[in-house]
């Protein structure tokens, strides 16, 4: 069994309570003939590695999707004109009848404002969503700092500053 277990204590706390601004300190415990020459650095630079892809690829989702609502505000742009057009077309159409005359200019005003909808919702409500604070915590584990300590019968020694 390699790792025995791993704590994350915050300096300065007793790890019950977490402040993200505090820098993180993990305490990995190994059997001591798991341990070798430089396993703090090599553990560290893995992490290091895994933490700047996970990165890269957080990045370029969220730069997907703000390039995707982009092009959707500029097609949803153009069909709110559109409709916006039409209703104003129908809104001053006096043959038709009233409730097809209220249904179509209405509908069309509606229906293009509905079209602003999906592109605010990737610019605006996505821009702060799970990607950005999944973003955030790898670029804290990149931050912490990390010690590989042997186990010792009874626990001593653990999680201590």
């Amino acid at each position: 069994m390699p790792c025995l277990w791993s704590k994350f204590i915050p300096h300065g706390t007793s790890g019950t309570s977490f402040d993200i601004q505090l820098k993180v300190r993990t305490t990995i415990v190994l059997p001591e003939n798991q341990i070798c020459e430089n396993i703090d650095r090599r553990v560290s630079e893995a992490l290091n590695r895994y933490c700047d892809v996970k990165i890269d690829r957080i990045a370029n989702e969220l730069a997907f999707l703000r390039g995707q609502g982009l092009r959707s505000l500029q097609r949803g742009t153009i069909f709110l004109a559109i409709c916006l057009l039409l209703s104003t077309f129908f809104d001053g159409i006096e043959i038709l009848p009233e409730l097809l005359h209220r249904f179509l200019s209405e509908g069309f005003s509606i229906a293009g404002w509905v079209s602003l909808w999906y592109p605010i919702e990737l610019l605006l409500l996505y821009r702060s969503g799970p990607d950005w604070h999944e973003k955030k915590i790898y670029e804290r584990i990149k931050e912490m700092e990390l010690i590989i300590t042997p186990y010792e019968r009874g626990g001593e020694g653990v999680g201590e500053s």
